[in-house]
């Protein structure tokens, strides 16, 4: 993990060729892919109220107790899966194309179980925006990183995750008022999409300039491609996606623990984790980005992350474990744009869409075996606080370790 480290501060932001020539992004090009990463969130926010009601519809369907939530969790493992693949096929084809049809087919495929009356064709629509929703993550981010460079780049990196944690905090409360006119309701959310494909096709431009041959054109100062680099990434990437779904996915079990059975009090407590996630993303785009190296970034990150999970095993209260899920949500929300950021600046252009695309497939890889993780880890504590207490340990550990590395760094 040192040398990883040790690596990440050595990458360049690379600039256009020819800046007169190229398009420069303004704020429209901002809210397009701004909006457009953070439509990935209706699969699980949306969605949650509703599904009780679906499992009582087909409740005479076999299987229905294992199907209806796959129709949550399976975009979640396609994006896993072929995240990679898009980011390589986006490197070959170019962006916009890719992205604006993929929009246009995540309205289609998201609307359709609002017709749809085989839970066998629903899950399978489920599947096919799964493929779509990972286009639509990898290949957003990636436009990010070509159209900005620098502390720009930073901030947008970081109000992308501010922004999916704000629709998740709100459409988490819009489900459930949407869900009161039944359970297909909340899946005519996804038709922005048909709105958002047009607005691409104007606006947005295709940032992969190729030569006659159909070689990318290299930008100046392009940073070379380090397979080594890359790899490490996604080794903790996979970390950061079992960290960050640590809270969503156990949270509620926590306050079980505890006596505490009110939705409404455990909604709120989401809602804070949610809130200390905008902070920390906007602690890493305003404050820490520009004052610290990607070790000191991870390091931070991980630290706050770490205490606020050995926190929620010692919480005895209501108030105390709530305060250690937002403490927890600040670190979170800081460790992954340090992630993104770390990728997007590692990466020559004509490998970004490979690159970004093998980071999220490890990201969601991460978020896809969490339960499977902590649930492993509560036999040998004997309660879920005390395997969530034991990711926080290891986390602790390791960042302790970036800290080392970042030291080590400002000294020479």
């Amino acid at each position: 993990m040192s040398h990883v480290l040790e690596a990440a501060a050595r990458g360049t932001s690379p600039l256009p060729a020819d800046p007169a020539a190229t398009p420069q992004p303004r704020l429209i090009h901002a809210v397009i892919l701004l909006i457009t990463s953070g439509l990935t969130v209706l699969v699980t926010a949306i969605l949650g109220p509703s599904l009780p009601m679906m499992q009582r519809h087909f409740a005479d369907v076999p299987n229905a107790e294992y199907l209806v939530p796959l129709t949550m969790t399976v975009p979640m493992l396609m994006m896993a899966v072929f995240s990679i693949f898009i980011g390589l096929l986006s490197d070959r084809i170019g962006r916009k194309r890719l992205l604006v049809a993929s929009t246009a087919l995540y309205g289609l495929f998201g609307t359709a179980p609002l017709y749809l009356d085989s839970l066998a064709a629903i899950v399978a629509s489920r599947v096919a925006l799964g493929l779509m929703e990972a286009v639509l993550m990898v290949v957003s981010t990636t436009m990010i990183g070509d159209y900005w460079s620098g502390a720009k780049r930073q901030r947008l990196m970081s109000l992308q995750v501010t922004v999916s944690a704000v629709s998740a905090f709100l459409l988490n409360n819009l489900g459930g008022l949407i869900a009161e006119h039944g359970w297909r309701a909340p899946y005519a959310v996804y038709a922005v999409s048909l709105v958002l494909a047009p607005l691409m096709a104007i606006f947005l431009w295709e940032p992969l300039a190729r030569s006659a041959s159909g070689q990318v054109l290299a930008q100046q100062e392009d940073v070379p491609f380090r397979p080594r680099l890359l790899a490490g990434i996604c080794a903790i990437g996979v970390l950061t996606g079992l960290v960050f779904l640590v809270v969503p996915v156990h949270f509620g079990y926590l306050f079980g623990a505890l006596g505490v059975q009110s939705p409404a009090q455990i909604g709120m407590a989401y809602g804070l984790n949610s809130l200390g996630v905008i902070a920390g993303t906007l602690l890493f785009g305003w404050v820490l980005a520009r004052r610290l190296t990607v070790p000191l970034l991870l390091g931070v990150a991980g630290a706050i992350a770490a205490a606020g999970f050995l926190l929620m095993k010692s919480a005895d209260t209501y108030a105390a474990l709530a305060g250690a899920g937002m403490l927890n949500g600040v670190g979170c929300g800081i460790l992954l744009p340090t992630m993104v950021t770390w990728t997007m600046r590692s990466l020559p252009l004509a490998k970004r869409g490979l690159g970004n695309g093998a980071y999220q497939s490890a990201l969601f890889l991460g978020m896809f075996v969490n339960p499977v993780v902590v649930v492993a880890l509560q036999g040998p504590g004997g309660s879920r606080a005390a395997a969530v207490a034991t990711v926080g340990g290891v986390l602790g550990v390791l960042a302790l370790i970036a800290l080392a590395v970042g030291g080590l760094q400002r000294r020479r």
